[in-house]
């Protein structure tokens, strides 16, 4: 159909004008409705589906595990510096390897090309005729894991190439990139793993490794990854003589590349740039380590060549972590969604990485306890990833006779509630919860939780909306927002409350009662309750009664297709808890009462006949009458689960041409291998 490809070509130029020229021309409300209204004809035409359509980001089906791939360049780690001195003496060996000549300049024919060394994992993606078909982790060097599945959900990554008339896409085009994760998704998924007393991550490239790792694609679609390309691997018609010439055609192909990446004549001027970086660089939205110093021509790289780890015509300059002392004055206690209490510090003003910092998080009670960190210290701070403040340690040299320790709280700092403490398995202590289910702070997060995207993205209901409206006593509940209709007068007196913002908002609410139980379970804030566990409750179970009316045993035991659904028994204690109490139960009969949707609308896929139930299914090779998606979908759709790697408890393997290691792995299984014609007698009328 016309008006799809035209919709996806022109979803395709907004994201190009988005992440690689930074200069959006629409609002992100304006892009969602173009991506909705092409969801919603793909739905009516699912034929006419491919994979790299710009609605196939939302994750396929979860792995078993990665699959290992070779890459066709081996991906080589770079060598660090820490000073001016190394980084000289590495400019005169490449000019003496060069034979340039030998002045205290270090002059490069065709300069140095000097970027940021973002903090995030490398990663090889491949494209063929402009098509993505690969990415993966770099590993050893020789071999890494294929994270294609993950890597498409990520939003800046073209699926599809941008065709140009000048320099043509390279039918074999291999790019070098770097994944991360911007500051703010960050400390977004920080705050929500510790409102749901999960354990934070240390820094953005432990989360960005440990979203990539993800063997459900599902969840790493949730969280917002970026990349920046910054250079080659396999190109099959390689004419650019230099990489800033290469990154040129890269951003008209749609990939995006370092802005402020630039060249320099000399080792001297490259010096200067990265002291003058030295600050800039906590101004950018995404964590840097450092500087990466490449010779740019590519025909003098080669002449160069490289030592079994490292290019020897790249280095990476390494800025050291910047610490600072202050004094510790205070520790208060702030209360999460879930009521658990995490404690922040108070100190003395001090410059830290570009920025002036009094607060910093102290994790949990057992991280306090663990540095025996006491109010009246003096400590060592760093930003943690150069965002977030923390105290690294206690200078024990400078601490004043009988300091006592910590008091945790007795009591909730809020609401006065009755506080539990929770120890790990030796017995220690490592935090503390408010069980008052009725704790305003714990309302408000709950709130914030529930109104946010993923949840019930209830557009207008913001952070700062919530606290406005919890102060002012017009919510105290979940069921509370969709009776604020009725308030429209008392929410107009608030500060900046105007007629349009108001009735956007109400408008919002209106919207977010038919998403359905999936998301309902999610915003609810049940303790190790998320998204993709919601998603399985809410398809297994149907209706929000069908699930309170079930046992804890059956949550923890029941099976999607003939397999364990992965809801284990922590999970299941925790919702079973919260469906049977009483503070539960008055949630649940609010939000009926307020019209919200507490079941799963049925599809038409229900009447299908399960023919696949319990069976497991992987696809290789290229194939012609279907593509991967394709099959994916079916199988799901008939009650089977696909899978990205051969295993014993694999039923099928779909096999098309030059299939591989996973044909030969199939085989001594003695897993049935299915070719394209199979696989359609297989599904006959039901498919």
């Amino acid at each position: 159909m016309d008006e799809i490809e035209r919709l996806r070509q022109e979803i395709r130029e907004h994201d190009h004008k988005y992440y690689v020229e930074a200069q959006p021309t629409i609002s992100d409300q304006e892009y969602d409705q173009l991506l909705d209204k092409l969801k919603q004809l793909e739905a009516e035409n699912p034929e006419l589906i491919t994979p790299d359509s710009p609605t196939q980001r939302v994750g396929g089906a979860p792995l078993d595990e990665f699959t290992t791939v070779t890459h066709a360049r081996p991906m080589l780690s770079i060598d660090n510096t820490y000073d001016a001195g190394s980084l000289f003496k590495w400019a005169r060996r490449c000019c003496e390897a060069l034979d340039h000549p030998d002045d205290e300049t270090y002059a490069i024919e065709g300069g140095y090309l000097v970027e940021p060394k973002i903090d995030g994992v490398a990663i090889n993606i491949r494209y063929e005729n402009g098509v993505l078909v690969l990415a993966s982790t770099r590993g050893d060097g020789t071999q890494g894991d294929d994270v294609t599945q993950n890597v498409k959900t990520i939003r800046s990554v073209p699926l599809r190439l941008t065709a140009a008339d000048a320099p043509p896409i390279p039918a074999v085009l291999e790019v070098r990139a770097e994944i991360f994760m911007p500051n703010a998704e960050f400390a977004r998924i920080n705050q929500a793993f510790a409102d749901e007393g999960k354990q934070t991550f240390a820094n953005p490239r432990n989360a960005t490794a440990g979203t990539l790792k993800q063997l459900d694609s599902k969840a790493v679609a949730q969280r917002r990854l970026d990349f920046i390309a910054h250079g080659q691997g396999e190109v099959s018609t390689n004419e650019f003589p230099t990489q800033t010439s290469f990154s040129a055609a890269l951003r008209e192909w749609g990939i995006p590349t370092n802005p402020i990446a630039t060249t320099c004549a000399t080792i001297q001027e490259v010096w200067e740039k990265i002291e003058e970086f030295a600050t800039s660089k906590n101004e950018l939205p995404y964590g840097v380590d450092g500087v990466v110093v490449k010779v740019d021509r590519y025909d003098l790289r080669e002449r160069l060549g490289t030592t079994s780890r490292f290019p020897r015509w790249c280095i990476a300059y390494k800025y050291p972590a910047e610490q600072a002392v202050t004094k510790l004055l205070n520790v208060d206690w702030q209360v999460g969604k879930t009521g658990k209490l995490t404690p922040r510090a108070t100190m003395e003003p001090v410059f830290v990485a570009g920025t002036t910092v009094q607060h910093a998080t102290l994790h949990n009670l057992g991280e306090i306890l663990r540095k025996d960190i006491r109010v009246g210290d003096t400590v060592v701070i760093e930003k943690a990833g150069e965002i977030i403040p923390q105290v690294v340690r206690v200078d024990l040299d400078q601490r004043p006779p009988d300091l006592p320790p910590i008091a945790p709280p007795q009591r909730c700092p809020e609401c006065e509630g009755e506080v539990e403490s929770e120890q790990d398995d030796t017995g220690k202590e490592t935090a503390r919860h408010c069980m008052n289910p009725e704790c305003p702070a714990q309302l408000r997060e709950r709130l914030i939780h529930f109104a946010a995207r993923g949840q019930m993205d209830i557009d207008g209901l913001g952070e700062k909306i919530v606290i406005q409206l919890a102060d002012a006593g017009l919510v105290n509940s979940f069921g509370d927002v969709f009776e604020l209709h009725s308030k429209r007068d008392q929410i107009l007196e608030l500060e900046r409350m105007g007629e349009k913002k108001v009735d956007n908002l109400l408008a919002g609410i209106e919207a977010a009662k038919a998403r359905g139980l999936d998301r309902v379970l999610a915003g609810l804030g049940v303790r190790h309750v998320g998204s993709t566990v919601s998603k399985i409750l809410a398809k297994h179970y149907g209706s929000i009664d069908a699930l309170q009316a079930t046992t804890e045993e059956d949550i923890r035991t029941f099976q999607v297709n003939g397999q364990e659904s992965g809801i284990g028994p922590e999970i299941a204690a925790s919702l079973h808890h919260f469906l049977q109490s009483e503070a539960g139960q008055t949630v649940i009969d609010e939000l009926r009462t307020a019209g919200v949707t507490l079941s799963v609308p049925q599809s038409d896929e229900d009447s299908t006949e399960q023919i696949f139930a319990g069976k497991t299914f992987v696809v290789t090779g290229k194939l012609e009458k279907y593509s991967r998606d394709e099959i994916h979908a079916l199988v799901e759709k008939l009650g089977g689960k696909a899978s990205g790697s051969v295993s014993k408890k694999t039923d099928y393997l779909v096999a098309g041409e030059k299939a591989g290691s996973k044909l030969a792995k199939a085989e001594q299984f003695g897993v049935e291998v299915l070719s394209e014609d199979d696989f359609q007698q297989l599904i006959g009328s039901a498919g």
